[in-house]
């Protein structure tokens, strides 16, 4: 396995819609690939990271070549790896800001120095160091310390510890919920399908068998929520939104409409609505100004 960094000129200034057009299907063609790695730009430059088999890369960075997007394409550094640096991320990402590093010592100078044309090994030396300065500090940001087991105050530990066991125990609570659930789904497939002729399958019974397997599905997503909290301290945002949704596709699945007034159709219909505007901000903000 191999660790390649380089750096690229833009040919021209890259706007949030270039970026994500970049970030996108790189993203999945990295985790197709098992690439991982990390994307800076500067508004003058391109400097990226990517980790992966040797063939992997070559075959990669082969194509990354050939995109007209950059131009004066080098090589800063290529090296064997045991482990990888950028594990967490398929392509990591930040804009860099002349202002963040006005005050880092060793790179608050970076934006004065001219990275054109042939590099130094002092400049190779300041761009490694870039790279790793935002690995660095991406990696303090996603360490979300409110349930911290280590505050000096031994009550808020204590108190701590009690949540922490406390989620933990909502987390087998979860999986015996979640358990019974598909028990239930296999009742209801009894009940509205075998026990009955093909024939007298009507629409109600099916939209009973859709509702079952959405409130499993609704139970695994709350399931996951609760596991991720107990691992990062932290309730996934987009997650929780995501879930909200499913539960509110779960409830129209399920509407009788002869029955259900038309001011609960149109608010749930502007929930929907709300809800998937929300999710599209979250995705848009993460694919192109988060750290990871």
């Amino acid at each position: 396995m191999i660790q390649l960094t380089y750096i690229s000129t833009p040919t021209r200034p890259m706007s949030n819609d270039d970026l994500m057009g970049i970030l996108t299907p790189s993203r999945l063609n990295n985790a197709c690939l098992g690439v991982s790695g990390m994307l800076l730009y500067t508004g003058e430059a391109f400097i990226q990271v990517l980790e992966g088999e040797e063939k992997v890369i070559d075959d990669l960075v082969a194509d990354i070549k050939k995109d007209p997007r950059h131009k004066d394409f080098r090589i800063i550094e290529r090296k064997k790896i045991n482990t990888r640096e950028y594990a967490e991320w398929t392509m990591g990402f930040k804009r860099v800001d002349k202002e963040e590093l006005r005050n880092v010592p060793g790179l608050n100078k970076f934006f004065e120095t001219d990275l054109s044309g042939s590099l130094s090994a002092d400049k190779s030396d300041l761009i490694n160091k870039l790279t790793h300065h935002f690995l660095t500090e991406s990696k303090k940001k996603n360490e979300h310390d409110e349930l911290s087991l280590e505050e000096d105050d031994a009550f808020i530990r204590f108190l701590h510890t009690m949540i922490r066991f406390g989620v933990k125990v909502l987390a087998l609570l979860m999986m015996l919920t979640v358990l019974w659930c598909v028990f239930d789904v296999m009742i209801v497939i009894y009940q509205e399908i075998l026990s009955h002729p093909i024939a007298t399958l009507g629409k109600s019974e099916i939209l009973h068998v859709f509702g079952s397997f959405m409130i499993v599905l609704i139970a695994v997503e709350i399931f996951i929520n609760i596991t991720l909290y107990i691992r990062k301290d932290v309730i996934p945002v987009k997650m929780v939104v995501a879930t909200a949704l499913m539960a509110v596709a779960r409830k129209i699945i399920v509407f009788d409409f002869h029955e259900v007034s038309a001011l609960h159709v149109i608010g749930t219909a502007l929930l929907v609505l709300a809800l998937g505007g929300c999710y599209w901000l979250l995705e848009r903000e993460f694919k192109v100004h988060s750290d990871a």
